[in-house]
């Protein structure tokens, strides 16, 4: 029992590392490093979704249909962080050329 409880103390001490964390990154405006964890964060929420799909604890036992609002949810999540990317990439390029563009002024 000793060994359970300082697990369950070790983990919620990660977790709390890691949701004050993010709330920090959160509160980041413009920062590079807050959309990096923002679709790491809706990747992480994704694989949890996945999860929760194939676990067998369920909101309504016997009907299908928490389930089914987890792969809704986890399709959308994922969605989300594929745009996401995609303009972090985008705005990456844009930054470059305008990095190209004041070095070949000077």
């Amino acid at each position: 029992m000793a060994e359970f409880l300082s697990l369950l103390k070790t983990l919620v001490i990660c977790g709390s590392l890691l949701a004050f964390t993010m709330i920090v990154l959160l509160s980041l405006p413009a920062s590079r490093l807050r959309a990096v964890a923002l679709e790491v964060t809706k990747w992480l929420v994704v694989s949890g979704l996945v999860l929760l799909t194939f676990s067998p604890l369920d909101l309504l036992p016997g009907l299908p249909v928490d389930d089914a609002v987890y792969i809704i949810a986890a399709i959308l999540t994922g969605r989300s962080a594929l745009k996401d990317r995609e303009t972090r990439k985008l705005l990456d390029e844009v930054e470059l050329q305008n990095l190209r563009d004041r070095a070949g002024r000077n």
